[in-house]
């Protein structure tokens, strides 16, 4: 039986190779997301407020002619709001050919993990994980939350916040 389970463990965990990622600040937690995923970095914009979107929705901007929906990180994990500064930045990622701005206080760096240096994720009762955060990144001292960003923004209206920013930019075309 021991050797049925340990044999049930090593093919259910996925290999672990070498990775960049993209680290970033939300008040004193470090995380990480996949360098691959990451599309640009941008100084924050206030976007323009769609109504009826949800909390995490803060609006929509126009990026080079494309209506890109923006989330508010802070409110994906139920964290208090924090005051725009000059740190705060949009980190614009690609999900599934879908632009989206992802707010965060800061950026610090991008770091290249090896598998020594990623740890699977603890189960522990009552944690609200949901199969958004895949891992740990340990860097000395330092420990990177890494999220899976898909899944994380999976839940989110995002196309229908798209659509009616495109809706709105059609009747005002029209009212001109």
């Amino acid at each position: 039986m021991s050797q049925q389970l340990s044999q049930t463990t090593q093919t259910s965990a996925a290999p672990k190779i070498r990775t960049e990622v993209l680290s970033f600040h939300l008040g004193k937690e470090e995380y990480g997301i996949a360098l691959s995923c990451v599309q640009e970095i941008r100084s924050f914009q206030a976007p323009t407020r769609l109504a009826g979107a949800s909390a995490e929705v803060l609006g929509v901007l126009d990026l080079r002619g494309e209506v890109l929906p923006v989330v508010d990180l802070r409110q994906c994990f139920h964290m208090p709001a924090a005051e725009i500064t000059a740190a705060t930045v949009t980190i614009v990622v690609n999900l599934n050919h879908r632009s989206v701005g992802i707010v965060v206080d800061n950026v610090n760096e991008v770091v290249d993990l090896s598998p020594e240096q990623q740890r699977s994720m603890p189960a522990m009762n009552g944690m609200a994980n949901h199969g958004h955060i895949m891992g740990i990144g340990a860097l000395g001292g330092r420990m990177l939350l890494l999220l899976d960003i898909h899944r994380l923004l999976d839940g989110h209206d995002l196309a229908a916040a798209g659509a009616e920013a495109e809706v709105a930019e059609e009747l005002e075309d029209c009212l001109v």
